[in-house]
């Protein structure tokens, strides 16, 4: 419910961030779950509907955690008004991929990163939410916008993940 200017009530704010940062919390131990649902053979088998394997999804979605996201949340938590560093696409980390890497260190610095960003978010006061990052592609944003689009990210890399499992 809004008032007259499309505005949530504060309480609905501040309802809406605090589910949002329990959903954050949790998503890492999903997306571990997701990945151990299929045998480890076929991490490197098992495609997304793009022909992603699910090796490279797990390391895609810790890579933008590590390298654009989280560090895109401590620069407007601690800039005035940054200048953020865009990317040339969305998968500019696979420069960075290697199939080697062993599925359980992605995962630990997926959950590191995420509960480092949590531990970020958690004692903001509501005008922090809005403080702003400039973003070439994007435009000026808000941490809020930037929190969600984290969210979004990996939760629609785990839908992935969750359809290379039952795909054969």
């Amino acid at each position: 419910m809004s008032d007259r200017s499309g505005r949530l009530p504060d309480d609905k704010v501040l309802e809406y961030r605090a589910e949002l940062l329990e959903r954050l919390e949790r998503q890492p131990a999903e997306l571990a779950a997701a990945i151990a649902a299929m045998p480890e053979a076929e991490w490197h088998a098992r495609q997304d509907g793009e022909g992603r394997t699910v090796h490279w999804l797990a390391a895609h979605v810790r890579d933008l955690e590590v390298l654009a996201y989280g560090p895109r949340v401590r620069r407007i938590l601690t800039e005035a008004g940054p200048a953020l560093e865009p990317y040339p696409s969305h998968e500019w980390s696979r420069a960075f991929y290697t199939s080697a890497e062993p599925m359980t260190q992605i995962l630990a610095q997926l959950s590191q990163a995420r509960a480092e960003v949590v531990a970020q978010l958690r004692p903001l006061a509501g005008p922090d939410w809005n403080r702003v990052g400039f973003h070439p592609p994007s435009g000026q944003r808000t941490l809020q916008w930037w929190v969600e689009r984290l969210y979004n990210h990996a939760r629609e890399h785990l839908a992935g993940i969750r359809d290379a499992a039952i795909r054969e």
